[in-house]
């Protein structure tokens, strides 16, 4: 298992209890595929350094999370079809 780390940047138009929402789907698809949620640290609203679909401000997220390397683009697929996520950015941290 290789050790990721994923950013995470939500639509900060959402309700508290939707956001909360969206990071359980997000730790539910990781585990889905076979992985495990180490860390989950909330930044909160932070503003964008440029606008995101109209939008000057988003709720970070960061994840640390084990994954088979065979697996992440099956996360990488489920991302994208979340709306509420307007980026994301997964890194594997065994190649730093």
């Amino acid at each position: 298992m290789r050790n990721y780390e994923g950013t995470f940047i939500i639509n900060a138009d959402l309700s508290t209890e939707i956001t909360k929402g969206v990071v359980t789907q997000i730790q539910e698809l990781i585990t889905k595929n076979g992985g495990r949620v180490d860390r989950i640290q909330e930044w909160g609203k932070k503003r964008l350094a440029y606008k995101i679909n109209k939008r000057q401000e988003g709720n970070y997220v960061i994840m640390n999370f084990q994954m088979e390397s065979s697996q992440s683009k099956k996360l990488d697929q489920g991302l994208k079809l979340n709306d509420n996520l307007m980026r994301f950015l997964l890194v594997n941290k065994d190649a730093l």
